[in-house]
């Protein structure tokens, strides 16, 4: 993790974290959690709820920040075939 940490341009993984945050919890127009599967919502809406939180409060270590945006990623992989365009795009932009 600590090469993934390195590797990462972290100023980019946390603005995409929070646009996808933004997108599906905040303003959620599209409905994208409604359209989600009860599995999807489970895998991807749970990880993507802890990262906001940890954005929110704003006292996370690089550390910490790459390794939710991780998470959030591999959580979702599985069912972009689920999301919309707006959402798979950055997703794809989060680091492995």
């Amino acid at each position: 993790m600590t090469g993934v940490v390195r590797e990462a341009d972290l100023p980019v993984v946390a603005e995409t974290l929070r646009r996808i945050v933004d997108l599906v919890l905040v303003e959620d127009e599209s409905g994208i959690i409604e359209a989600m599967s009860p599995e999807a919502e489970a895998d991807f809406a749970v990880p993507l709820g802890m990262a906001a939180d940890m954005l929110e409060d704003g006292g996370y270590s690089d550390v910490e920040l790459v390794p939710a945006a991780c998470t959030v990623r591999y959580f979702a992989e599985r069912h972009t075939n689920e999301f919309p365009g707006e959402l798979t795009s950055p997703l794809r932009r989060l680091p492995r």
